[in-house]
């Protein structure tokens, strides 16, 4: 058969994992002896309770229904434990099995349920449902007594359990492999320009998306935004350095009656206002928004510096202030300003800018996406040198050879 459509189809691969599966248990059984023990236990024990509750049912439907509840989740709990009991002997499928059961114990014992404390007019009845539920209180008497016993079990064979686990997971690595490797296109070198080319036109796409009129106008926008803040801050460059001065000299505002008690506010709001406007300065769309407020404490500061009205140890910093703010241009810039965020705002609610920035994302996921795909084949590209037939024959020889050290024939 070719490698090719040997490897191929899942289904094929997990017909030759059970069967490399079964070979190592069968392999392994002499050292596996008390552990394969506990399993036929415990899958008797389940077995034999199933049985037992067809008639458990009928009887209950008879006299005693408030017990169908329970009775229905036993019936789905034993399908789910009879379908998360592994066949394969590894240490983490038995580990899981163990806590599967501890988990799922609880939900088999009958004690204490209604029929307990109900005393029927047929007391034979009685007796014999409580007699036939019997078996699931001694089903979980069981599992209390042996599962610690199978724990310590797995936990003394934990060797040779574990080199079963590794063994399943070499072969199931080479399986994946091959899986992937049927996927590979026949002509690698076509393959590479495809991709390539693929990378090439997606970029082309997602520069061609950020040429989109509505991009562009934000972009203007923002720029001209930058041109004003970065203007509103050079003009209040005098009264900032004064208000960095007078920070680093601790200086305080005087308490003389040239300035009111609502000036010196403005005074004390406009130090703390340009010093943070400084450091931040977008935050000059705020102050635009509130233009004749800030101008108001602008003109108090300037009152006072020009008066020589801050002190520090109760002598008077004589600041030689003489550059006031040009309030008119300074109104001017600020309501630029706000007519430019308004428009950039109008413009980012607007469907064409977010159906341009929906592509701009597009694109440049697919840009990711392609370039992903190159630096993959660039990556490996000592790999994809080989065929694709010959990766797949070299993969195969690999299963055969690992499946025939443990005796089983591909």
């Amino acid at each position: 058969m070719p490698a090719a459509s040997w490897i191929a189809t899942e289904s094929t691969a997990g017909e030759l994992l059970g069967s490399y599966e079964r070979r190592l248990v069968e392999k392994y059984r002499f050292a596996l002896r008390e552990i394969i023990d506990h399993m036929t236990f415990f899958l008797h024990l389940f077995r034999q309770a199933h049985a037992k509750l067809i008639d458990i049912e009928s009887l209950a439907q008879r006299k005693l229904p408030q017990m169908l509840p329970f009775l229905n989740v036993v019936r789905e709990k034993f399908v789910y434990i009879a379908q998360t009991t592994p066949f394969f002997l590894g240490y983490d499928h038995l580990v899981a099995y163990v806590k599967m059961l501890q988990q799922e114990r609880q939900y088999l014992d009958p004690r204490p349920q209604p029929w307990n404390s109900m005393r029927l007019y047929d007391t034979d009845y009685q007796d014999h449902f409580a007699d036939k539920i019997l078996v699931f209180t001694m089903l979980c008497e069981e599992l209390d007594e042996k599962l610690p016993v199978f724990q310590a079990s797995i936990e003394a064979h934990a060797a040779p359990l574990k080199l079963l686990t590794q063994k399943r997971e070499d072969m199931l690595s080479l399986l994946r492999e091959g899986h992937n490797a049927s996927k590979l296109p026949t002509n690698m070198k076509k393959h590479k320009a495809d991709v390539k080319l693929a990378y090439e036109k997606s970029l082309l796409k997602y520069k061609e998306a950020l040429q989109a009129s509505p991009i562009k106008l934000e972009k203007q926008i923002q720029h001209e935004i930058r041109f004003f803040t970065q203007h509103l801050n050079s003009m209040l460059a005098p009264h900032w350095n004064i208000c960095r001065t007078l920070k680093r000299a601790n200086a305080e505002t005087s308490r003389d009656e040239t300035l009111t008690a609502h000036e010196r506010q403005l005074v004390d709001d406009f130090l703390e206002e340009i010093l943070r406007l400084n450091d931040e300065i977008g935050d000059f769309c705020s102050v635009a928004m509130t233009k004749e407020a800030f101008l108001e404490q602008v003109s108090a500061f300037e009152k006072a510096a020009a008066n020589d009205l801050f002190v520090v140890c109760m002598v008077s910093l004589k600041l030689n202030f003489c550059e006031p703010l040009d309030q008119p241009l300074f109104g001017a810039y600020c309501e630029d300003l706000k007519s430019r965020m308004k428009e950039l705002h109008t413009l980012r609610n607007s469907n064409k800018f977010q159906a341009a920035v929906a592509n701009c994302d597009a694109t440049r996921v697919e840009v990711s996406v392609c370039y992903h795909k190159m630096q993959q084949l660039e990556n490996n590209g000592n790999l994809h040198e080989e065929t694709k037939q010959e990766t797949l024959a070299c993969l195969k020889k690999d299963i055969q050879t690992l499946a025939a050290a443990d005796g089983l024939v591909i």
